[in-house]
């Protein structure tokens, strides 16, 4: 109703009419034609309060200044009057339509009606009643529950204390922190150092807003805040001073800014000096950790974890991070290892109410399940906390995370939705890496369609987005070889791929993607000389660190098995694999593809049904280069049994595919004839066979009728 009278209002105008119309339309009308009260609800609230005494009065106001919704129960001490009194008062307010009983409570009828009540009162009155009303509260309700707090910021307003408000708004908004509720810490502890200009206290509440917008992804914001409280601190507070550049060092860290984390961890030790307190230095230590990780150096990152763990005196958090780091080290080398880490770091905030790092340890135990068997149920749920807890930065990368398990699952479509949320929430916040890497998902996606054009268009932003990342480069190059395999060009593939699997060779700790384990099979299968060593280089940069690509690692072990004569050992290892492929059969019907023209070739697995699964999986997917290759493979490796009846090859395709019970509309898209010339096959082959229906040529199609076509296809006797 705000848009149809005034196209593009303002998001404070909307804001303003929905908490006080309630939808009523005829009060949406006045507040839009009215900059502040409506001053015919106004005057209506005036007359209906003209008929109460001055006492009677004050309990109503006093009732105005406690909220909308008010305790009636603190009215006699705030308004001064007696508890009778105040009983017959509001029974008067609901005969007057100015208040309604609420179950056991009392509110104004409208958010409106109270405004007009405080509008009727000087502001000399405003302030004393809210000053009483905020000395009743605290006798009341000392540790100010619920949302008790925020009615104490409200009245210590009204009655000009800004001290009081602002310390209240600073423990609310350090309770929103440590909830994990990001979003509603920061915008408590603007308010907060806002009100407290000029005090000690603003610097704590600033210090408190410099962490709260770093855990949300924040950077710049977090920065520019940390600048300007260490600027207006000088040379004095050293230990705060060295409190904020750990703060930002941690804020860098979070979003992989690692000369900014180094800068400020570098300020924070210059500062804190040789002997810097126990905490102090535990929390340098998984700065510095996290520095070593970013370096690739798993070994030093996990030494600075350890020392961090048998230290005293380090803090429940920063003892979490510690753990965090320490799995995060066995990941692609001991995946129970790592699960232990991740298991113990949540325990351990759990044990501590640290909400933030629960989070933390849901999402590096969703990555586990994400490389065991492309479980997402636990990176979701991590997805929906952080989202709640206003943890923007960590959401990115979550989506990140969760577009990749898709790809494992071969869901692209639900993979492109999660890496395009990624893009969004990267480049709001300025995450620059997890743009990149998002892109480079959807390059690898794109190339699982078959999709060139838009695999090229992907891989050229990915790279242009990053454009010193080896990483990037190298999974982009790879998607361009997969693209081409997936279009049913295996040999083409060979080059592009190669030039990604160079770049990623040099790179020990880079992204395990399954393109990077389809790269021995690859080579394996057309019998490329570098298969043996792609399989050995694979191992040992962790790309097995997922269990599907240690799936098709072992097809493309199977498959030079099979060459070198090892029948037995061929289909052991390849029976092994298809276990791996949990939640991403897609993946092993790919390996069952690429491996079956050496397992025809060297007499090992069932390649034959791997082939007909294979042409069916690839059909649903939208391959059709590879399902047609499929049917390649498959005749070449099916002489047509029927020959002597007469059957050409043509026909003998439409009646396998008969027997696979396939109607003629779907035989004809499937051999890419029309529907017309399936027709006249099928008659042809109810001739030639002598079956009355297609039942009958199902018949005739057995295995066991092939084998004597002669006989299986004499026309039926005559009497």
């Amino acid at each position: 109703m705000v848009h149809a009278c005034i196209p593009g209002a303002e998001a404070e105008l909307l804001r303003r009419v929905q908490a006080s119309a309630e939808g009523v339309p005829l009060l949406v009308e006045d507040l839009l034609a009215s900059p502040g009260l409506p001053e015919s609800f106004t005057e209506t609230v005036r007359e209906r309060l003209a008929g109460f005494s001055e006492p009677q009065r004050s309990v109503i106001e006093a009732a105005a200044v406690l909220g909308r919704h008010f305790d009636w129960e603190l009215l006699p001490a705030v308004s001064g009057q007696t508890a009778a009194l105040v009983a017959q008062t509001l029974g008067l307010a609901v005969e007057q339509l100015l208040v309604s009983a609420d179950g056991t409570g009392f509110r104004f009828r409208h958010a409106l009606t109270r405004e007009a009540v405080l509008d009727t009162m000087l502001p000399p009155r405003q302030r004393a009643l809210a000053l009483a009303a905020l000395v009743v509260l605290d006798a009341a309700h000392p540790r100010l529950e619920a949302g008790l707090r925020e009615l104490a910021v409200e009245l210590a307003n009204r009655a000009g204390d800004r001290y009081r408000a602002g310390t209240l708004l600073s423990e609310s908004g350090g309770q929103a922190l440590a909830w994990g509720a990001l979003a509603t810490a920061i915008g408590t502890l603007q308010r907060a150092a806002d009100l407290l200009e000029g005090t000690p206290e603003r610097e704590q509440a600033e210090l408190l807003l410099v962490e709260a917008l770093a855990l949300a992804g924040r950077v710049e914001e977090a920065a520019a805040a940390g600048g300007h409280l260490i600027t207006r601190l000088g040379t004095e507070a050293a230990e705060l001073r060295t409190e904020v550049h750990l703060r930002l060092s941690q804020a860098a860290v979070g979003a992989s800014r690692w000369e900014m984390a180094r800068h400020h961890l570098g300020a924070a030790r210059r500062l804190a000096g040789t002997a810097p307190p126990a905490g102090v230095r535990a929390r340098m230590g998984v700065i510095d950790a996290e520095v070593a990780f970013a370096a690739d150096d798993l070994d030093e990152a996990r030494l600075f974890a350890e020392d961090v763990l048998a230290a005293e005196g380090s803090a429940p958090d920063v003892r979490c991070h510690a753990l965090e780091l320490i799995g995060r080290s066995h990941r692609l080398r001991d995946l129970s290892a790592a699960r232990a880490a991740f298991e113990s770091a949540l325990v351990t905030a759990e044990a501590a109410g640290l909400p933030l790092w629960r989070l933390r340890a849901l999402h590096e135990l969703g990555t586990i399940d994400l490389l065991d068997h492309a479980g997402v149920e636990r990176l979701s749920e991590a997805r929906r906390a952080a989202e709640q807890m206003g943890a923007l930065s960590t959401v990115a990368i979550l989506d990140l995370q969760l577009a990749a398990a898709f790809t494992c699952r071969w869901e692209l479509d639900t993979c492109d939705a999660h890496a395009q949320a990624a893009i969004g929430l990267a480049e709001r916040l300025g995450l620059d890496q997890v743009r990149a890497k998002a892109l480079a998902v959807l390059t690898g996606s794109a190339s699982m369609r078959a999709d060139a054009g838009h695999t090229e268009r992907y891989a050229a932003r990915a790279i242009a987005a990053a454009p010193d990342d080896q990483m990037v480069e190298g999974i982009c190059w790879a998607g361009r070889g997969a693209v081409v395999l997936f279009g049913g060009e295996a040999a083409a593939a060979v080059e592009p791929y190669a030039r990604g699997m160079a770049i990623l060779a040099r790179l020990p700790h880079a992204e395990p993607a399954g393109l990077r384990a389809m790269w021995p099979l690859l080579l394996a299968s057309l019998g490329d000389h570098r298969a043996a060593r792609a399989i050995e280089e694979a191992r040992r940069l962790g790309v097995g660190a997922i269990r599907h690509n240690r799936s098709l690692i072992g097809y493309a072990e199977a498959v030079l098995a099979g060459r070198a004569g090892q029948r037995q050992r061929a289909s052991e290892l390849a029976a092994g694999c298809d276990v791996g492929f949990t939640n991403g059969e897609a993946w092993g019907e790919l390996a069952r593809f690429c491996a079956a023209p050496a397992a025809i070739a060297d007499g090992w697995g069932d390649p034959l049904r791997w082939l007909a699964e294979a042409e069916a999986g690839f059909d649903r997917r939208g391959l059709p280069r590879l399902a047609e290759r499929c049917r390649e493979l498959l005749k070449e490796s099916q002489p047509n049994p029927w020959v002597a009846a007469g059957i050409t090859a043509r026909e003998a395709d439409v009646l396998r595919l008969i027997a696979g019970g396939l109607a003629n509309k779907q035989i004809a898209a499937r051999l890419q004839l029309s529907p017309r010339t399936v027709e006249k096959h099928v008659e042809s082959l109810l001739r030639k066979t002598g079956a009355r229906s297609r039942t009958g040529l199902v018949a005739a199609a057995s295995p066991a009728a092939a084998r004597d076509s002669q006989r299986a296809f004499l026309p039926p006797a005559t009497t």
